[in-house]
């Protein structure tokens, strides 16, 4: 199949953007779901695939001539590999889409095991040789599909999960640095664990000091409170989520570490709350994915902020997270000043913190940063 661009499309292909629109399309020749891209004029731009019914119609695979097939995923997958090595953990992201050029694919490897998410049609199609390929290379003991979600239904999807391959005993345990954690893969958020949060668990244990009183909201499995309670500080985990924090009391007793964890809305725990911390730590679930859900990320930085300053000492600290492309580290950062402005309270930031290795940021695709967490310090 070939899919030519209308004239000046072609631009930002040349400048390693991954996707192009079906507006952007000036005609195509030919069916299938691997599609060569041309200009206007004819020249050769980039291989990829075809989704019929998204508006990413075509999705950037590579940019040689090549075919697609399971060797073409090994080689993805090894090259994935090789950038990752040296990460303390036996769970983290192998192929994170359009970044390691597996537009519409996740793999997430964990212990033993791996999660994968197909969230294009075409990768749908490409899922048997996407199989054979990590039971070649990584040779995991299970692979288990989680592409449960609705983002799948603008590719003609259904959501779907289920085991892949091998055994699974749900849920698993990994290893991070010194912590041992356990895993529900199949009803966990995202694909059982915030990978994405390995280095900033390692920045809030950086921080935290004996006897800090810490409130960690929207805790899950117990992932901050446990690196704040590895230093001996007074810690408190708040989700509504109650299969979450069985795991966080569970991962928290083969830790040794002590941590409180409570099942309370968050964002009405920090606003009924009398107590004072001196940190606060807030990680909401991805609240906006689409731009017309931007306003409803900015009121709940605006939200948790406005009640966490008030209820922070001076000097104490607001470790604050969002997990959309949508929201900016600037507009993040304009949220926390309303907010403080708004108790009468300064700050100023300390740290601004992004996604890890295993989760590579490109330039030239901006959707790809996407995990923002910003340290803000209450002066007075």
């Amino acid at each position: 199949m070939r899919i030519y661009l209308k004239e000046g499309r072609e631009k930002k292909i040349k400048h390693f953007y991954p996707w192009v629109f079906r507006d952007e399309i000036k005609k195509k020749e030919g069916t299938g779901i691997i599609a060569e891209l041309y200009d206007s004029e004819g020249n050769f731009l980039a291989l990829g695939t075809y989704s019929p019914k998204s508006r990413i119609a075509f999705r950037v695979l590579s940019y040689e001539k090549e075919e697609i097939n399971e060797n073409f995923f090994k080689r993805r997958i090894e090259e994935a590999l090789s950038l990752r090595r040296g990460i303390d953990s036996d769970a983290f992201r192998v192929a994170f889409s359009e970044s390691d050029l597996l537009s519409g694919l996740i793999i997430d490897k964990y212990s033993k095991g791996v999660v994968i998410q197909v969230r294009s049609y075409p990768m749908e199609s490409l899922k048997e040789k996407v199989l054979n390929a990590i039971l070649e290379v990584i040779k995991p003991t299970f692979v288990y599909e989680r592409s449960d979600f609705k983002g799948r239904e603008e590719e003609g999807l259904r959501p779907f999960k289920g085991l892949l391959y091998g055994e699974l005993e749900n849920p698993i345990e990994i290893r991070e640095g010194e912590f041992r954690f356990l895993v529900d893969v199949v009803k966990g958020l995202k694909t059982g664990f915030y990978l994405d949060q390995r280095e900033n668990r390692r920045y809030i244990q950086s921080i935290v000091k004996e006897g800090m009183k810490v409130l960690d909201l929207f805790c899950y499995t117990g992932g901050f409170s446990l690196y704040a309670g590895s230093k001996g500080a007074e810690v408190l985990g708040v989700d509504l989520n109650e299969d979450a924090l069985e795991l966080a009391r569970e991962n928290a007793r083969i830790n040794g570490v002590s941590a409180e964890f409570l099942k309370y809305n968050a964002f009405n725990f920090i606003e009924e709350t009398k107590e004072v911390y001196d940190l606060i730590i807030a990680d909401p679930p991805a609240i906006a994915k689409t731009k017309k859900e931007k306003e409803s990320v900015k009121w709940a930085v605006w939200k948790l902020a406005y009640h966490s300053f008030r209820k922070l000492k001076r000097y104490g600290r607001l470790f604050i997270c969002t997990c959309t492309y949508q929201m900016s580290v600037e507009e993040m950062v304009r949220q926390l000043r309303l907010a403080s402005t708004d108790v009468g309270r300064r700050i100023f930031i300390k740290s601004v913190n992004l996604q890890p290795l295993d989760h590579p940021y490109l330039p030239t695709f901006p959707e790809s940063l996407y995990l923002k967490c910003i340290d803000a310090i209450v002066l007075n």
